[in-house]
């Protein structure tokens, strides 16, 4: 008899997630890109043509690494990350000398 129960249960829980595969298909249907495009005359927004100009720009094979190609505001960015990289090690390495070897007095 339990054979049989788990059996059942077992069904259940599959007819359970077919029902909601195809709610999740349902929904990813309708509210997938190429459905609003479509329902919007083809007009694209232009936050999206400029984000999509963007990725353009970051796609282009010009030998710059990827964090040197957003311009001077990744740069400031990218720098600024890497002085507190250093200024951080630099006081690691001090709080760690400091607890190994400490001050006898």
């Amino acid at each position: 008899t339990k054979l049989i129960l788990l059996d059942s249960l077992l069904q259940e829980f599959q007819t359970y997630l077919s029902k909601m595969s195809s709610t999740f298909r349902l929904a990813v249907r309708k509210f997938s890109t190429s459905q609003a495009v479509k329902s919007a005359g083809g007009e694209v927004p232009a936050g999206f043509a400029a984000l999509k100009q963007k990725q353009k720009m970051f796609n282009i094979d010009n030998g710059l690494r990827i964090h040197e190609r957003g311009g001077v505001m990744d740069m400031v960015l990218y720098n600024t990350t890497l002085g507190f990289i250093i200024v951080g090690g630099i006081l690691w390495v001090k709080t760690v000398y400091g607890m190994a070897y400490p001050k006898k007095g």
